[in-house]
């Protein structure tokens, strides 16, 4: 009983240091992605700024590109899936 007794503050300094690390939640970083509008590829969304979901797009799995680095479909892909439109999505300025 005397040796659980003594362990009570290391756990006690664990279990805080535990709690300290799961609150520390990271700000999401936003890369820049963009997305042909309907199969052209002279409009492009922008979706750098948009948080995937069920209320602007999703990329639902397969190994085709679904978004991409530049708003050039040679540029490098960074989401692969079928693109699936669900909201209003921002279209590129040029």
């Amino acid at each position: 009983m005397k040796s659980l007794k003594n362990l009570l503050p290391a756990l006690g300094l664990v279990f805080g240091a535990t709690l300290a690390m799961a609150m520390n939640f990271a700000e999401p970083t936003f890369v820049e992605q963009y997305r042909p509008v309907g199969g052209s590829s002279t409009d492009w969304y922008d979706l750098t700024n948009v948080t995937p979901g069920p209320s602007t797009y999703q990329c639902n799995d397969s190994s085709i590109a679904c978004t991409y680095s530049e708003p050039d479909i040679n540029s490098p892909m960074v989401e692969s899936g079928v693109f699936q439109k669900n909201g209003d999505l921002p279209i590129l300025e040029d």
